[in-house]
């Protein structure tokens, strides 16, 4: 359409016809201010006379009226041959087209710049390598992990034949943290960023925690749904959602840095997002479930501004220890992420709020439940005992667990409970003396 009206437009500027109306299919999609614009842009690039095309034009009209009316009707279809414009590629009528020979310009220099990309791309796969193997010789962190492991080759896929899958492996690589020098970084310097942010993270839980106010019925967001199911419900949505973002290649640099703790070169708000970061569906599932069962019950008896002061600052103090235990012993290399520090902290909570009352599965017949029932501390000190021991054993009762992590937790919930059940034992004393006071002087 654009060359259709430059044609055009030229040619009633050759022959002074610049007044008579344009076709009408021009004049209903094409906008005034554009044509004004087209009729600029050729008077800069062809100027002409066009004053002198129109006297001519009036002189041929006086003449030859009729002779030109006839030529008109007879050539009504090919104007270039009327006009005596220049034939376009291929014999076009509407001329010589800048556009088209723009158009080829920039489609020969964007396939020039893609196979040069292409050509990098699928040489890029040695200098990882060589990069690779440069920084096992630099940095003696990396030389303790599997060398084979580490230059693996990742045959890289042809972006023409498989472009899906060169994608993500785009993606992948440029979530990969290769350039940092891993080797200036020490053991400090891994620990105490993490460090700030944890006591930063404890103090504004400890403030949300004292000033906490619930909603009146009416403000609430789903009034049919109980306090501690919309909790918890939310809590449950922010981890599936972190999760789903693994599955798009674009986020897996932002979650590398973020929502994954990596000893080797730790970011210090991984110990944030790492509690609400998971890979894997089954992990997923497990840490979903357990706090929908724990949280509940746990979430009614402490109120929502304890319930999530306590999950966060559990699931910080647990990506703390991971992470300053994985240092210490120079497994740089082990990464860590998931909720279960924060679940640990429910847990052991729970069990220290109820140290002295026997608890029991409900899914136990009622017969069992005597025999089988145990008090809080008790299965508090049983569960941490199966952590210690899947930690120091040679033999592995389960695998891929963060045991340092989960540790970190129930301590956390351990020490919230105790001060917590001291808390509100000071508070009782306090209304039992008030009660008193009253009692004795309340006649006076």
């Amino acid at each position: 359409m654009g060359n259709r009206i430059l044609s055009i437009l030229h040619g009633r500027r050759l022959q002074g016809t610049l007044d008579l109306n344009l076709p009408a299919d021009i004049k209903r999609t094409v906008r005034p201010r554009l044509i004004e614009h087209g009729l600029q842009w050729l008077r800069a690039n062809h100027p002409i006379d066009e004053d002198a095309a129109i006297l001519a034009r009036i002189e041929r009209e006086e003449k030859e009226e009729e002779e030109r009316l006839l030529r008109y009707v007879q050539e009504l279809g090919p104007q270039s041959g009327h006009w005596n414009a220049q034939l376009g590629e291929g014999g076009d009528i509407y001329g010589r087209s800048t556009f088209q020979e723009t158009r080829k310009v920039n489609e020969a220099r964007l396939l020039a710049e893609e196979k040069k990309k292409r050509k990098e791309w699928l040489e890029g796969e040695m200098k990882d390598r060589e990069k690779i193997e440069k920084q096992m010789k630099e940095n003696t962190e990396l030389q303790k992990y599997n060398p084979s492991a580490v230059v693996e080759a990742r045959p890289r896929a042809d972006p023409q034949e498989r472009p899906f899958l060169a994608w993500a492996q785009k993606h992948y690589i440029r979530a990969e943290n290769t350039d940092s020098d891993f080797s200036t970084l020490t053991t400090a310097r891994r620990i105490l960023p993490a460090l700030g942010v944890t006591l930063l993270v404890l103090g504004l839980c400890y403030y949300y925690a004292e000033t906490y106010q619930p909603p009146v019925y009416y403000k609430r967001m789903w009034k049919d749904l109980p306090p501690a199911a919309a909790t918890i419900m939310g809590l449950m949505a922010a981890n599936v959602g972190v999760w789903l973002l693994w599955k798009l290649p674009p986020a897996w640099r932002m979650l590398n840095r973020y929502f994954i703790s990596v000893p080797l070169y730790p970011y210090a708000m991984s110990v944030v997002g790492s509690v609400f970061s998971h890979q894997q569906f089954k992990h997923l599932l497990t840490n979903t479930v357990i706090l929908w069962l724990i949280g509940l019950r746990l979430h009614d008896e402490i109120g929502r501004g304890n319930f999530l002061s306590l999950y966060l600052s559990s699931g910080v103090i647990g990506s703390l220890i991971s992470l300053t235990s994985h240092v210490l012993l120079q497994r740089l290399t082990v990464t860590s992420l998931g909720a279960s520090g924060a679940i640990a902290g429910l847990v052991a909570a729970w069990c220290m709020l109820h140290s002295d009352d026997k608890l029991v599965p409900s899914f136990l017949p009622h017969d069992w439940r005597d025999s089988i029932s145990a008090n809080g501390s008790t299965v508090l000190a049983a569960i941490v005992a199966f952590e210690v021991f899947n930690l120091v054993s040679p033999f592995k009762v389960v695998g891929k667990l963060d045991n340092y992590a989960h540790l970190g937790g129930y301590f956390a919930g351990f020490v919230w409970a105790i001060l917590y059940k001291s808390k509100r034992e000071k508070e009782r004393q306090r209304r039992r003396n008030e009660r008193g006071f009253l009692d004795r002087f309340g006649s006076v």
